[in-house]
Protein backbone atom coordinates (compact mmCIF):
# COMPACT_ATOMS: atom_id res chain seq x y z
CA UNK A 1 0.00 0.00 0.00
CA UNK A 2 2.84 2.42 0.80
CA UNK A 3 5.62 3.96 -1.26
CA UNK A 4 9.22 3.91 0.11
CA UNK A 5 8.69 7.42 1.54
CA UNK A 6 4.94 7.49 2.23
CA UNK A 7 2.94 10.70 2.36
CA UNK A 8 0.41 10.37 5.16
CA UNK A 9 -2.23 12.80 6.41
CA UNK A 10 -3.82 12.71 9.88
CA UNK A 11 -7.21 14.36 10.29
CA UNK A 12 -8.02 15.26 13.89
CA UNK A 13 -9.43 18.76 13.77
CA UNK A 14 -10.60 19.65 17.24
CA UNK A 15 -10.62 19.11 21.00
CA UNK A 16 -7.36 19.70 22.85
CA UNK A 17 -7.53 16.51 24.88
CA UNK A 18 -8.34 14.32 21.89
CA UNK A 19 -5.53 15.95 19.92
CA UNK A 20 -3.11 14.98 22.69
CA UNK A 21 -4.52 11.45 22.72
CA UNK A 22 -3.92 11.21 18.96
CA UNK A 23 -0.21 12.11 19.28
CA UNK A 24 0.86 8.45 19.73
CA UNK A 25 -0.44 7.87 16.21
CA UNK A 26 2.05 10.43 14.92
CA UNK A 27 4.89 9.07 17.05
CA UNK A 28 4.29 5.52 15.84
CA UNK A 29 4.18 6.61 12.21
CA UNK A 30 7.46 8.47 12.54
CA UNK A 31 9.11 5.53 14.29
CA UNK A 32 7.92 3.02 11.66
CA UNK A 33 8.57 5.25 8.63
CA UNK A 34 11.37 7.73 9.43
CA UNK A 35 11.37 9.11 5.87
CA UNK A 36 7.61 9.61 5.68
CA UNK A 37 6.11 13.01 4.88
CA UNK A 38 3.38 13.45 7.48
CA UNK A 39 0.73 16.15 7.58
CA UNK A 40 -2.07 16.96 10.02
CA UNK A 41 -5.27 18.98 9.56
CA UNK A 42 -6.48 20.81 12.68
CA UNK A 43 -8.56 23.77 13.77
CA UNK A 44 -6.76 26.75 15.41
CA UNK A 45 -6.88 25.61 19.07
CA UNK A 46 -5.69 22.09 18.27
CA UNK A 47 -3.01 23.48 15.95
CA UNK A 48 -1.36 25.12 18.96
CA UNK A 49 -0.79 21.67 20.45
CA UNK A 50 1.01 20.65 17.25
CA UNK A 51 2.92 23.81 16.40
CA UNK A 52 6.25 22.75 17.95
CA UNK A 53 6.32 19.16 16.69
CA UNK A 54 9.52 18.33 14.85
CA UNK A 55 8.11 14.93 13.80
CA UNK A 56 5.37 16.61 11.76
CA UNK A 57 6.22 17.88 8.27
CA UNK A 58 3.05 19.82 7.47
CA UNK A 59 0.39 21.43 9.65
CA UNK A 60 -2.76 22.62 7.87
CA UNK A 61 -4.93 24.92 9.98
CA UNK A 62 -8.58 25.38 9.04
CA UNK A 63 -11.14 27.71 10.51
CA UNK A 64 -13.75 26.28 12.84
CA UNK A 65 -16.86 25.59 10.78
CA UNK A 66 -14.78 25.46 7.60
CA UNK A 67 -17.22 23.10 5.83
CA UNK A 68 -19.79 25.90 5.64
CA UNK A 69 -17.30 28.32 4.03
CA UNK A 70 -16.67 27.71 0.29
CA UNK A 71 -13.54 29.84 0.29
CA UNK A 72 -12.04 27.85 3.15
CA UNK A 73 -12.88 24.58 1.41
CA UNK A 74 -11.10 25.72 -1.75
CA UNK A 75 -8.09 26.93 0.21
CA UNK A 76 -7.72 23.66 2.07
CA UNK A 77 -8.13 21.60 -1.09
CA UNK A 78 -5.39 23.56 -2.86
CA UNK A 79 -3.05 23.27 0.13
CA UNK A 80 -3.58 19.52 0.52
CA UNK A 81 -3.53 18.54 -3.15
CA UNK A 82 -0.02 19.96 -3.62
CA UNK A 83 1.39 17.27 -1.34
CA UNK A 84 -0.20 14.23 -3.01
CA UNK A 85 -0.96 12.34 0.17
CA UNK A 86 -1.33 8.58 -0.32
CA UNK A 87 -2.94 7.68 2.99
CA UNK A 88 -5.39 9.49 5.27
CA UNK A 89 -5.82 8.39 8.88
CA UNK A 90 -9.11 9.86 10.05
CA UNK A 91 -8.79 9.63 13.82
CA UNK A 92 -11.76 11.89 14.57
CA UNK A 93 -14.34 9.98 12.56
CA UNK A 94 -16.70 12.87 11.83
CA UNK A 95 -17.84 14.47 8.57
CA UNK A 96 -15.48 17.42 8.95
CA UNK A 97 -12.41 15.24 9.47
CA UNK A 98 -13.39 12.75 6.77
CA UNK A 99 -14.10 15.52 4.26
CA UNK A 100 -10.68 17.06 4.89
CA UNK A 101 -9.09 13.72 4.07
CA UNK A 102 -11.23 13.31 0.95
CA UNK A 103 -10.22 16.76 -0.30
CA UNK A 104 -6.56 15.73 -0.26
CA UNK A 105 -7.12 13.39 -3.23
CA UNK A 106 -5.71 10.48 -1.22
CA UNK A 107 -5.55 6.94 -2.56
CA UNK A 108 -6.68 5.30 0.68
CA UNK A 109 -8.61 6.60 3.67
CA UNK A 110 -8.65 4.68 6.96
CA UNK A 111 -11.23 5.36 9.66
CA UNK A 112 -13.22 3.50 12.26
CA UNK A 113 -16.21 1.35 11.44
CA UNK A 114 -19.68 2.84 11.79
CA UNK A 115 -20.59 3.23 15.41
CA UNK A 116 -17.05 4.31 16.29
CA UNK A 117 -17.02 6.78 13.39
CA UNK A 118 -20.17 8.83 12.76
CA UNK A 119 -21.93 10.96 10.18
CA UNK A 120 -20.27 10.63 6.74
CA UNK A 121 -16.89 9.43 8.01
CA UNK A 122 -17.42 5.69 7.40
CA UNK A 123 -18.81 6.40 3.93
CA UNK A 124 -15.79 8.46 2.87
CA UNK A 125 -13.28 5.89 4.14
CA UNK A 126 -12.46 2.78 2.14
CA UNK A 127 -10.80 0.94 5.01
CA UNK A 128 -12.56 0.49 8.35
CA UNK A 129 -11.16 -0.57 11.71
CA UNK A 130 -13.19 -1.99 14.57
CA UNK A 131 -10.99 -1.26 17.59
CA UNK A 132 -10.54 -3.82 20.34
CA UNK A 133 -8.66 -1.67 22.87
CA UNK A 134 -10.38 0.23 25.67
CA UNK A 135 -8.19 3.29 26.27
CA UNK A 136 -8.81 5.85 23.52
CA UNK A 137 -5.13 6.46 22.73
CA UNK A 138 -4.68 2.74 22.09
CA UNK A 139 -7.79 2.71 19.91
CA UNK A 140 -6.31 5.42 17.70
CA UNK A 141 -3.17 3.34 17.29
CA UNK A 142 -5.25 0.52 15.85
CA UNK A 143 -5.76 2.67 12.74
CA UNK A 144 -2.17 1.76 11.87
CA UNK A 145 -2.84 -1.96 11.40
CA UNK A 146 -3.53 -1.67 7.64
CA UNK A 147 -0.07 -0.06 7.33
CA UNK A 148 1.59 -3.08 8.92
CA UNK A 149 2.22 -1.38 12.26
CA UNK A 150 1.22 -3.85 14.98
CA UNK A 151 1.27 -3.15 18.74
CA UNK A 152 3.16 0.17 18.54
CA UNK A 153 4.56 1.81 21.65
CA UNK A 154 2.31 4.34 23.40
CA UNK A 155 4.38 7.54 23.47
CA UNK A 156 3.54 11.23 23.23
CA UNK A 157 6.92 13.02 23.01
CA UNK A 158 5.78 16.48 24.11
CA UNK A 159 8.61 18.96 23.33
CA UNK A 160 9.83 21.15 26.19
CA UNK A 161 9.19 24.88 25.75
CA UNK A 162 11.78 26.70 27.86
CA UNK A 163 10.46 30.14 26.90
CA UNK A 164 6.91 29.32 28.04
CA UNK A 165 8.17 27.75 31.26
CA UNK A 166 10.28 30.77 32.12
CA UNK A 167 7.44 33.15 31.27
CA UNK A 168 4.98 31.52 33.67
CA UNK A 169 7.61 30.91 36.38
CA UNK A 170 8.36 34.64 36.43
CA UNK A 171 4.68 35.38 37.05
CA UNK A 172 3.84 32.67 39.59
CA UNK A 173 6.22 32.11 42.56
CA UNK A 174 4.89 28.61 43.26
CA UNK A 175 5.88 27.50 39.76
CA UNK A 176 9.31 29.05 40.12
CA UNK A 177 9.77 27.01 43.30
CA UNK A 178 9.23 23.78 41.37
CA UNK A 179 7.14 22.24 44.15
CA UNK A 180 3.41 22.59 43.55
CA UNK A 181 0.24 20.77 42.52
CA UNK A 182 -2.06 21.81 39.67
CA UNK A 183 -5.79 21.63 40.31
CA UNK A 184 -7.83 22.06 37.14
CA UNK A 185 -11.22 23.28 38.32
CA UNK A 186 -13.06 23.41 34.99
CA UNK A 187 -14.13 21.21 32.11
CA UNK A 188 -15.68 21.66 28.70
CA UNK A 189 -19.06 20.49 29.98
CA UNK A 190 -20.72 21.38 33.28
CA UNK A 191 -21.49 17.67 33.74
CA UNK A 192 -17.74 17.01 34.02
CA UNK A 193 -17.05 19.63 36.70
CA UNK A 194 -16.38 18.82 40.33
CA UNK A 195 -17.49 21.05 43.22
CA UNK A 196 -15.07 24.02 43.59
CA UNK A 197 -15.17 23.94 47.39
CA UNK A 198 -13.99 20.32 47.35
CA UNK A 199 -11.03 21.33 45.22
CA UNK A 200 -10.36 23.89 47.93
CA UNK A 201 -10.50 21.22 50.63
CA UNK A 202 -7.98 19.12 48.72
CA UNK A 203 -5.68 22.11 48.29
CA UNK A 204 -5.79 22.93 52.00
CA UNK A 205 -5.00 19.33 52.88
CA UNK A 206 -2.06 19.20 50.45
CA UNK A 207 -0.61 22.27 52.11
CA UNK A 208 -1.16 21.24 55.72
CA UNK A 209 -0.05 17.63 55.41
CA UNK A 210 2.51 17.74 52.60
CA UNK A 211 3.58 21.42 52.50
CA UNK A 212 2.57 21.39 48.84
CA UNK A 213 1.03 24.58 47.48
CA UNK A 214 -1.59 24.36 44.76
CA UNK A 215 -2.17 26.50 41.67
CA UNK A 216 -5.66 26.59 40.19
CA UNK A 217 -5.97 26.20 36.42
CA UNK A 218 -8.95 27.55 34.50
CA UNK A 219 -9.98 28.35 30.93
CA UNK A 220 -13.27 30.23 30.62
CA UNK A 221 -14.66 33.05 32.72
CA UNK A 222 -17.02 30.60 34.41
CA UNK A 223 -14.04 28.43 35.32
CA UNK A 224 -12.27 31.53 36.62
CA UNK A 225 -15.16 31.98 39.04
CA UNK A 226 -14.84 28.32 40.07
CA UNK A 227 -11.14 28.86 40.73
CA UNK A 228 -11.81 31.79 43.03
CA UNK A 229 -14.45 29.79 44.91
CA UNK A 230 -11.94 26.98 45.38
CA UNK A 231 -9.22 29.42 46.45
CA UNK A 232 -11.49 31.05 49.02
CA UNK A 233 -12.39 27.65 50.49
CA UNK A 234 -8.73 26.59 50.69
CA UNK A 235 -7.31 29.82 52.06
CA UNK A 236 -10.01 30.08 54.72
CA UNK A 237 -8.63 26.85 56.21
CA UNK A 238 -4.96 27.10 55.23
CA UNK A 239 -3.95 30.66 54.31
CA UNK A 240 -1.42 30.82 51.50
CA UNK A 241 -2.14 27.27 50.39
CA UNK A 242 -3.37 28.11 46.91
CA UNK A 243 -3.26 30.72 44.19
CA UNK A 244 -5.30 31.24 41.03
CA UNK A 245 -3.22 31.11 37.88
CA UNK A 246 -3.42 33.91 35.32
CA UNK A 247 -4.82 33.18 31.88
CA UNK A 248 -2.32 30.83 30.23
CA UNK A 249 -1.41 30.06 26.66
CA UNK A 250 -1.48 26.41 25.69
CA UNK A 251 2.32 26.33 25.82
CA UNK A 252 2.33 27.85 29.33
CA UNK A 253 -0.34 25.41 30.48
CA UNK A 254 1.71 22.52 29.12
CA UNK A 255 4.85 23.58 30.98
CA UNK A 256 2.92 24.33 34.18
CA UNK A 257 1.59 20.77 34.14
CA UNK A 258 4.93 19.25 33.10
CA UNK A 259 6.74 20.58 36.18
CA UNK A 260 3.98 19.89 38.71
CA UNK A 261 4.29 17.25 41.42
CA UNK A 262 0.64 16.37 40.89
CA UNK A 263 -2.33 17.18 38.66
CA UNK A 264 -5.96 16.76 39.70
CA UNK A 265 -8.52 17.23 36.93
CA UNK A 266 -11.83 16.17 35.49
CA UNK A 267 -12.12 14.66 32.02
CA UNK A 268 -10.86 17.54 29.92
CA UNK A 269 -7.79 18.69 27.97
CA UNK A 270 -5.36 19.38 30.85
CA UNK A 271 -5.87 15.85 32.18
CA UNK A 272 -4.58 14.35 28.94
CA UNK A 273 -1.66 16.77 28.92
CA UNK A 274 -0.77 15.46 32.37
CA UNK A 275 -0.76 11.86 31.19
CA UNK A 276 1.27 12.75 28.10
CA UNK A 277 3.81 14.66 30.19
CA UNK A 278 4.25 11.83 32.71
CA UNK A 279 2.95 13.97 35.55
CA UNK A 280 1.24 12.05 38.38
CA UNK A 281 -2.49 12.57 37.80
CA UNK A 282 -5.75 12.00 39.61
CA UNK A 283 -8.63 12.06 37.15
CA UNK A 284 -12.24 12.60 38.23
CA UNK A 285 -14.97 11.01 36.12
CA UNK A 286 -18.75 11.09 36.10
CA UNK A 287 -20.70 11.07 32.81
CA UNK A 288 -17.83 9.66 30.74
CA UNK A 289 -16.44 6.18 31.28
CA UNK A 290 -13.05 6.41 33.00
CA UNK A 291 -11.55 3.33 31.38
CA UNK A 292 -11.92 4.95 27.95
CA UNK A 293 -10.18 8.21 28.76
CA UNK A 294 -7.79 7.50 31.63
CA UNK A 295 -4.95 4.94 31.74
CA UNK A 296 -5.74 4.45 35.49
CA UNK A 297 -2.52 2.72 36.47
CA UNK A 298 0.85 3.53 38.01
CA UNK A 299 1.15 7.28 38.50
CA UNK A 300 -2.23 7.89 36.83
CA UNK A 301 -5.11 7.25 39.22
CA UNK A 302 -8.85 7.54 38.63
CA UNK A 303 -11.85 8.24 40.84
CA UNK A 304 -15.30 7.39 39.52
CA UNK A 305 -18.02 6.54 42.02
CA UNK A 306 -20.96 6.85 39.63
CA UNK A 307 -21.08 6.41 35.88
CA UNK A 308 -24.09 7.95 34.19
CA UNK A 309 -24.36 6.21 30.76
CA UNK A 310 -25.98 9.02 28.79
CA UNK A 311 -25.70 9.69 25.08
CA UNK A 312 -23.06 12.21 24.00
CA UNK A 313 -25.70 14.90 23.42
CA UNK A 314 -27.31 14.30 26.81
CA UNK A 315 -23.93 14.26 28.58
CA UNK A 316 -23.21 17.74 27.29
CA UNK A 317 -26.41 19.10 28.85
CA UNK A 318 -26.52 17.02 32.02
CA UNK A 319 -26.02 18.21 35.57
CA UNK A 320 -22.93 17.23 37.55
CA UNK A 321 -24.64 14.84 39.97
CA UNK A 322 -22.29 12.01 38.99
CA UNK A 323 -19.30 14.20 39.84
CA UNK A 324 -20.88 15.23 43.14
CA UNK A 325 -20.71 11.58 44.16
CA UNK A 326 -16.92 11.99 44.43
CA UNK A 327 -16.06 13.00 47.99
CA UNK A 328 -12.99 14.93 49.08
CA UNK A 329 -11.78 11.86 50.99
CA UNK A 330 -11.87 9.77 47.80
CA UNK A 331 -9.44 12.14 46.13
CA UNK A 332 -7.18 12.49 49.16
CA UNK A 333 -6.83 8.70 49.35
CA UNK A 334 -5.38 8.75 45.83
CA UNK A 335 -3.17 11.73 46.74
CA UNK A 336 -1.61 9.66 49.52
CA UNK A 337 -0.89 6.81 47.12
CA UNK A 338 0.75 9.04 44.53
CA UNK A 339 2.82 11.14 46.89
CA UNK A 340 4.18 7.99 48.51
CA UNK A 341 5.35 6.58 45.20
CA UNK A 342 8.99 6.75 44.21
CA UNK A 343 8.55 9.03 41.27
CA UNK A 344 10.75 11.97 40.34
CA UNK A 345 7.83 14.43 40.34
CA UNK A 346 5.89 13.01 43.26
CA UNK A 347 8.88 12.98 45.59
Amino acid sequence: MLSPAPRILITRLSALGDTVLTLPLLCALRRAYPSAQIGWVAEPAASKVLADRNDLNFLFTVEKGWLTKPGEIRRLRRALSRHKFEIVLDAQGLTKSAAAGWLSGRKHQISFARGEARELAPTLAGIHITPKSTYVAHRYLELLKPLGIENPQLEFQMPYDAVAHQAIAQRVPAIASGRYAVLNVGAGWYSKTWIPERFGEVAADLFMRDELRSVLLWGSETEHDYAHQAAQAANSVAPGSVSVLPKLSIAEMKETIRHARLLISGDTGPLHFGVALDTPTISLFGVTKAEYYSPSQGIHRTVQNVYDPLSCRKRRKAGNEAMQAIQTEDVLAQVDILLNMRHSKAA
